[in-house]
């Protein structure tokens, strides 16, 4: 019997093999990390290390993650929280809105 998040309270007959379904393999849900970690995360997927975030960047760190749709996911974080229009997430409040963005959209728990 487990416990699935989708539908919380109600167990299902399910064994855990079954858990690995075509939905969500490779999803990765629910990563937890702090938000030391995850600014460490984004720093170490910055390809030239001068603070801003490119799509391909992002590209790359959904990728380390195991999420689908990699590209289309890049392209969205970008449109909704590159405020400035520049192609990059810059350092400070685009960054946090990243945050904010991967948290509700990525399945990543970002804890303080």
């Amino acid at each position: 019997m487990v416990l699935l998040a989708s539908d919380p309270g109600h167990y299902h007959p399910t064994s855990s093999r079954d858990i690995n379904t075509k939905s969500n393999r490779g999803s990765n849900p629910f990563q937890k990390m702090t938000r030391e970690q995850f600014e460490k995360w984004l720093d170490s997927v910055d390809s030239d290390r001068d603070g801003y975030i490119s799509r391909n960047d992002l590209y790359a760190a959904l990728a380390s993650l195991g999420l689908h749709f990699k590209t289309w996911k890049a392209w969205r974080a970008m449109k909704r929280c590159d405020e400035n229009h520049n192609h990059l997430i810059d350092p400070g409040l685009e960054r946090k809105k990243l945050i904010d963005y991967a948290q509700k959209r990525w399945g990543i728990i970002v804890t303080n």
